[in-house]
């Protein structure tokens, strides 16, 4: 394993800043595209996260987005997990500034932004029915959906793709790891902002709070046994540089399924004891300001990727744990274009 570091330090996060900060290398005019897409998935449990799913029939649904060109290509596309709260629209916001996925097809990158079951417009089990076990067998289904062809797309022709990864934001990424390590499918893995045992104490307090509601059958109003994370903190849990403008933008939270809150310490034992076996190129991206995972979460992180061919970290100055809302968005668009263009080893 070589871990390689785009940004070292607060000094390189300094140094760096102004020059990242903007819009991302120039790259000439193309036709973005974004096109509804659904997986049809079973909702199984076939890793090793020791939690119940139901085993039903459910529908996945979200967004591809990239240029017109490189999605009839069929080449490298991106799936997206998205943190508790969300839904595919953290990676796809309705912000100025502030859309990832449609940044990173501004630069020729095809992306999947997905609603994980739950979430969204995909369908919603009851809220005991899922788990984070369950999340990663789905989004290892979509994976392989993604290779084969076999989704449907709206506006377009659903194609086989020849390269997959995998990027997650939060316990996304922790999804997006088991994933990685019990089906081996994927091509990359990014991960946002999930260090495992390394959380902070406003963490756990948000986990503990989180899982006492869901104990009582979860939030009033919400759907049988679904509680949301952080409800009374969001502030904090989301952002930390982000501007008057895009805190009053960022949608309501969206309350999550009590399976998925009651199984992250049964997901934080698997992915601890397993991370060691992903064997594709990583990418580890940390805001250097994150409430759930400060310092030196990345550092700890960072080398338990002993398989992975190269692991490369990058720090985003100021950024929140959701560094996407942050006044360096474009640092994050750029480094994430550095990665995608090589394949995941070293510069372009």
């Amino acid at each position: 394993m070589r871990v390689r570091t785009l940004l070292s330090g607060a000094l390189a996060g300094v140094i760096t800043a102004g020059l990242m900060a903007v819009p991302a290398v120039a790259a000439p005019p193309v036709d973005i595209v974004e096109l509804p897409i659904s997986f049809a998935v079973k909702n199984t449990n076939r890793t090793g996260v020791p939690c119940v799913s139901d085993g039903k029939d459910y529908t996945v649904n979200g967004v591809m987005v990239g240029p017109k060109e490189a999605i009839a290509a069929g080449g490298t596309a991106t799936l997206w997990l998205h943190a508790v709260t969300w839904t595919s629209d953290y990676f796809n916001l309705d912000v100025p500034g502030h859309n990832f996925v449609r940044s990173l097809a501004s630069l020729g990158h095809v992306s999947v932004a997905v609603d994980r079951l739950g979430y969204g417009s995909s369908d919603k089990p009851d809220g005991l029915a899922t788990c984070f076990g369950s999340e990663a067998d789905v989004a290892g289904q979509m994976v392989d959906a993604l290779r084969s062809g076999n989704y449907t797309v709206r506006g377009g022709q659903a194609r086989p793709h020849s390269r997959v990864n995998l990027g997650g934001s939060s316990v996304g990424a922790m999804v997006a790891n088991i994933t990685a390590f019990t089906f081996h499918n994927v091509d990359g893995v990014v991960n946002q902002g999930f260090g495992d045992f390394a959380a902070s104490p406003y963490a756990a307090q948000e986990v503990f709070d989180a899982y006492s509601r869901c104990s009582a059958g979860g939030d009033a109003g919400a759907p049988p046994n679904y509680a949301t994370f952080a409800k009374n903190s969001r502030d904090t849990f989301y952002f930390h540089d982000a501007t008057p403008e895009v805190r009053a933008a960022v949608p309501a939270s969206s309350p999550d399924p009590c399976g998925q809150i009651q199984s992250v310490l049964a997901g934080i034992g698997a992915d601890t004891a397993h991370l060691a076996e992903i064997n594709v190129p990583v990418m580890l991206v940390f805001g250097r300001d994150d409430a759930v995972y400060p310092a030196p979460a990345p550092d700890l992180t960072a080398p338990r990727y002993l398989s992975s061919p190269e692991v490369t970290a990058s720090g985003i100055p100021n950024g929140s744990h959701f560094p996407i809302l942050g006044e360096y968005f474009g640092m994050l668009v750029n480094a994430t274009h550095v990665w995608l263009k090589s394949g995941g080893f070293g510069d372009t």
